[in-house]
């Protein structure tokens, strides 16, 4: 389980239609996320970015750290988008589960257990859903940076 491979899933399988850019290059900003996108609701563009982490660790804590969650850059660069009132989604897959987290939430990321991954979780999508998965992601994708989409989550 990798980021390469959570990218190669979600593009073929459950992103919806729109316009990606997969972005790995150490000449980007330093800690730019990395996926672009843009998708069309009716006649509204919204574009934002997504940050991939992957592991196959089953420990309590999956991204503990620096060295295997967020790096310092990227953190900073997500806060300061979501500042901006761009829109960040950080989709992170351990075994079983991938879960999808607003930018908001960057800071409570690294370190946190199975459980507190799932309280920061707008929701949460399985390889086995496809169809589910690809769902949600569409109501993700096309929500403009400034909208509120639930209430409850956006305190």
């Amino acid at each position: 389980m990798n980021e390469g491979n959570l990218w190669d899933w979600l593009r073929d399988v459950v992103l919806p239609l729109g316009h990606y850019s997969r972005i790995e290059s150490p000449d980007t900003a330093p800690g730019f996320p990395d996926v672009h996108f843009q998708v069309t609701k009716g006649s509204t563009d919204t574009s934002g970015t997504l940050e991939l982490k992957a592991t196959d660790r089953i420990l309590r804590v999956p991204f503990p750290d620096e060295g295997k969650g967020l790096h310092t850059s990227q953190m900073k660069w997500i806060r300061n988008n979501i500042n901006a009132g761009g829109i960040v989604w950080i989709i992170a897959e351990t075994p079983g589960v991938i879960y999808i987290i607003h930018g908001k939430d960057v800071e409570k990321f690294n370190g946190a257990g199975h459980q507190e991954l799932i309280n920061m979780s707008w929701n949460t999508m399985s390889r086995d859903n496809p169809k589910g998965a690809a769902s949600l992601l569409d109501i993700a994708l096309r929500v403009p940076s400034n909208f509120r989409l639930f209430a409850e989550y956006y305190p």
